[in-house]
């Protein structure tokens, strides 16, 4: 199926072309959510009137979405969460939790699929997390994960200050050291 792309569509294409997907795809999730239009040749030469508002329109939300992004990057956002001895959640920090905290930090809305993230959190540390504030622009934070506040403090800083975690392996080799003393 051929759609005309009426919105920025991540890792598919932008406003204006012509992209094949599958009908599927098509038909159940771009069309419904006004990001496309079926490419016959009615629709064609109505799009060619449509396209310079839609230019004009992506450029405004992109020049926005620019600003946001600047206002997002270096920010940090703290979860003070219950955990094991071995640092494991008791559950995990959510894409929606992410994602409502962020639009409590900065003045606009954001929704659980602008959050990218590899793998679910679900140990304490900090994590550097991507925010697609529109298909062309991203925004990156640091999300601290901790059982208190203070420790949530003490991780930020080593991690700004770039120092890397103690292995298991000098963690014991310290502790022997305090125990022979």
């Amino acid at each position: 199926m051929q759609v005309i792309l009426i919105k920025p569509v991540r890792k598919l294409g932008k406003v204006g072309e012509i992209v094949n997907v599958k009908n599927g795809y098509g038909r159940n999730f771009l069309v419904p959510q006004g990001m496309a239009i079926r490419a016959t040749k009615e629709n064609l030469g109505k799009f060619a009137a449509l396209q310079r508002k839609l230019e004009e329109k992506n450029t405004e939300e992109k020049l926005k979405m620019e600003a946001a992004a600047k206002a997002l990057d270096g920010k940090h956002l703290t979860f003070v969460t219950q955990s094991g001895a071995d640092g494991r959640l008791f559950g995990s920090i959510s894409l929606k939790l992410i994602a409502s905290a962020l639009s409590e930090l900065s003045e606009y809305k954001l929704n659980y699929s602008n959050i990218i993230l590899d793998e679910p959190i679900k140990v304490n540390g900090v994590f550097k997390v991507q925010v697609m504030l529109h298909p062309e622009i991203f925004a990156s934070v640091l999300v601290v994960v901790a059982k208190s506040e203070s420790e949530a403090q003490d991780a930020l800083s080593e991690y700004k200050e770039g120092g890397k975690k103690k292995s298991d392996d000098e963690k014991e080799q310290e502790l022997d050291l305090i125990e022979k003393n």
